[in-house]
């Protein structure tokens, strides 16, 4: 689920549940989806939009430790904790993705997330194109692309192209 924030940048929920025999576990995440940027990188990477993936999140319990796993057994009070749950995401969370929604402020989280590759690399040169900083966003992927030759598929080129694109 995402709620909008402003000009294309909406609040991302994720719940990562893990199903036991006796309980089941839920984990929230919470960040931004980009709308302007994941739909440029789905396009340059020959793929559909989903809305359903984060630009960019964090497991709830970095900005709120206290409160960062819900378990649900037979014995859990299911509309109290689905209460908390919604209040943390009103407090906490929503909080947190609006102070994420720029590309200004999203950048250096998805820069810290280079390495890990699985889209942010792509991510990153992106919003460093949509900050207008197309030299940097070509330097970006020619030095992801020195080091992981096969990691990028068709995106080099058509970001290439792109950037090409946007600079006339």
């Amino acid at each position: 689920m995402d709620r909008p924030i402003v000009d294309g940048f909406h609040c991302w929920v994720g719940l990562n549940e893990g199903l036991h025999r006796t309980h089941l576990n839920i984990n929230p995440f919470v960040g931004v989806h980009v709308v302007p940027l994941m739909k440029m990188a789905a396009r340059l990477e020959g793929r559909s939009y989903r809305r359903s993936t984060a630009t960019y999140a964090i497991h709830m319990g970095e900005i709120a430790p206290d409160e960062y796993a819900f378990e649900f057994t037979e014995d859990t009070d299911i509309e109290a904790e689905s209460e908390r749950l919604a209040r943390l995401y009103d407090s906490v969370g929503f909080p947190y993705a609006k102070s994420l929604s720029s590309y200004e402020a999203i950048l250096p989280l998805l820069e810290s997330r280079l390495d890990m590759l699985g889209g942010y690399p792509e991510r990153v040169a992106i919003c460093l194109l949509m900050l207008g900083r197309r030299q940097e966003a070509l330097a970006c992927v020619d030095e992801v692309q020195k080091r992981k030759p096969n990691y990028f598929g068709n995106f080099v080129s058509a970001f290439r192209a792109e950037v090409n694109g946007s600079a006339q």
